[in-house]
């Protein structure tokens, strides 16, 4: 063992000395009891002597360590900034769960970030599915901030034995704070508490208690009058979900956004007073109307179109009956590069003009579809989607259910006719592939070419996972050439024959050896031979003879194998 620096023997010396100064004298008269009474007077004061100075080295330490960690660059930031760092990294994660783990992580890091945290009320704002003690001390170190507060269906099966009214208790006591309020529960019951008080700082609110595919409320059930006092002067998105608050509510007054559904319309006045919300909302930008029921016969619309001049999104979902869809289509004004979604099934679905309002060379109303560039056709399991977008923007959504090759049918064949895509470039076919029978793939396949007929602008065409019928259209002339100005072909997963894309690369090109001896085609020879490019992937009956004749005429990219689904739009 070193001995012990001078120094130190000398502190020691002093501090032992001071505390055995402050002892009381023996005064027994036994030498030898009086030897160990002195001796554990010593090792007392040593003792003492030794955590005074342990306390002290460990404060001494502390404040080094803190004066040393405020050179790093992170602890010169502002308190202000370094909050909002704390927050990209704890709301920016996906699940809530993690979040809360970041949040008490980054609050034990040290002192200075836990005082930033404690400090920082809108970091405690989102409560969700939490245990009862730990939702209580979210709640109280949000302090006076906006809360985000979300009950979903997960909530009552993790929260464990305590009781949702529990956490009603707990947030109703704080309702001039909500900024956010979800709730989506088979019942209400639980809520009912929370529906009188005033929300004067509401900014999203979601009530939904329907499951996503039936129909439970309706505008002869009035279970919410008059929800939060009809007072929510701040909110501007709205959801309600099997749960009908009347049109004539304030609730509905100047909503960016608007989601209703699962809910069943019997009373005539219900679409006018709809009309009159939508009249009344300029700043509206998202409508969605999912799973609605219009239970008579036929309504009378607005005298004329409500105009919706900021309008982002439209969205119908599964409407009933047949006429729906185009009701609301014939009676809004949207400009016209809102998105449009429709969804719906067989009987929507069996001919694109049962959804559409009839076509107009312009359509004032509607989004501009006859913009559309590139094109998107799915089919999958009676299932046919339809996306298009222009520019690299998505404009359109299209799918409808069908139980039929015949419905599949109509659905493509009537995509052109309802309305005209004259500046059509690029069309992706995935999945035209029917698990039935040729004949019902050569069906398709003949309504497809019908609507490649009728766009003779396309210059970019692909197929993912279709049937050899989908690509043999494109290897005869007969009774005229498909998509004539074509210049890019990809094939991904296909069973096509190497001789039958042979036969449509010889219909669309020269061969390059010539073209170099005589110095090119005349000009009509290359307008309507221009393909330029052939991408094939994930296609192993190619060899690599197939590939040095294909060569011969146009350039060839070639993957032998492809992963399940490529983008659609490269």
């Amino acid at each position: 063992m070193e001995p012990a620096s001078p120094i130190v023997a000398q502190l020691h010396k002093a501090l032992t000395e001071e505390f055995r100064s402050k002892q009381a004298p023996d005064l027994n008269t036994d030498s030898l009891e009086a030897a160990r009474s002195n001796l554990d007077k010593d090792i007392e004061a040593a003792e003492l002597a030794f955590r005074a100075y342990e306390a002290y080295a460990s404060r001494e330490l502390e404040a080094l360590r803190l004066r040393r960690n405020q050179l790093v660059p992170i602890s010169r930031l502002p308190n202000e900034i370094l909050s909002s760092a704390f927050c990209f990294a704890v709301w920016g994660l996906n699940r809530y769960t993690a979040s809360i783990q970041s949040l008490f992580t980054i609050s034990s890091v040290c002192r200075a970030w836990r005082d930033v945290a404690l400090q920082s009320p809108r970091l405690w704002t989102r409560l969700e599915r939490l245990p009862l003690p730990l939702f209580s001390l979210l709640l109280t170190r949000s302090k006076q901030a906006p809360l985000d507060i979300v009950f979903d269906q997960e909530f009552e099966r993790l929260t464990g034995e305590s009781a949702l009214s529990e956490y009603i208790a707990l947030i109703s006591q704080h309702a001039r704070q909500w900024r956010t309020l979800i709730f989506c529960f088979p019942s209400f019951d639980e809520i009912m508490p929370l529906l009188p008080l005033p929300a004067t700082h509401l900014k999203v609110l979601v009530l939904d208690c329907g499951s996503p595919l039936d129909v439970h409320g309706s505008d002869s059930l009035e279970l919410f009058p008059h929800p939060f006092a009809d007072h929510t002067p701040n909110l501007r998105e709205l959801t309600l979900g099997a749960i009908f608050v009347p049109f004539t509510h304030p609730i509905y007054s100047n909503l960016v956004k608007l989601d209703i559904k699962n809910i069943e319309y019997g009373k005539l006045d219900s679409m006018k007073e709809f009309f009159q919300v939508l009249e009344a909302s300029p700043l509206l930008e998202d409508l969605s109307l999912r799973f609605l029921v219009l239970s008579f016969p036929s309504v009378a619309g607005p005298s004329g179109l409500v105009s919706l001049p900021r309008l982002r999104a439209l969205k119908l979902v599964f409407l009933q009956p047949i006429w729906a869809p185009a009701y609301f289509l014939s009676h809004l004004s949207v400009p016209s590069s809102a998105y449009l979604e429709i969804i719906g099934d067989t009987e929507l679905g069996n001919d694109m003009s049962t959804i559409l309002p009839p076509y107009s060379s312009t359509h004032r109303n509607l989004p501009n579809l006859s913009s559309i560039t590139t094109l998107s056709i799915h089919v999958q399991d009676c299932t046919c989607a339809v996306r298009g977008s222009a520019l690299e923007e998505e404009l359109f959504f299209f799918e409808f259910v069908g139980d039929s090759l015949e419905d599949l049918e109509t659905i493509v064949s009537s995509l052109g006719r309802v309305f005209p895509m004259p500046s059509l470039d690029s069309v992706f076919f995935l999945d035209f592939h029917l698990e039935v029978s040729d004949e019902a793939n050569l069906e398709l396949a003949t309504a497809c070419r019908e609507f490649l007929v009728r766009h003779p602008t396309i210059k970019d065409l692909a197929f993912y996972d279709s049937h050899q019928s989908m690509l043999e259209i494109l290897s005869t002339a007969t009774p005229s050439l498909v998509c004539p100005q074509l210049e890019s072909l990809i094939i991904e997963r296909c069973p096509l024959s190497p001789k039958r894309l042979f036969d449509a690369v010889e219909l669309r090109t020269t061969p390059r050896i010539a073209k170099a001896k005589d110095g090119g085609g005349s000009d009509s020879e290359m307008s309507n031979k221009c393909l330029l490019l052939v991408d094939i992937r994930g296609c192993p009956q190619f060899t690599k003879t197939h590939l040095s004749k294909l060569r011969k005429r146009v350039k060839v990219a070639y993957k032998k194998k492809a992963p399940r689904y490529s983008d659609e739009s490269e």
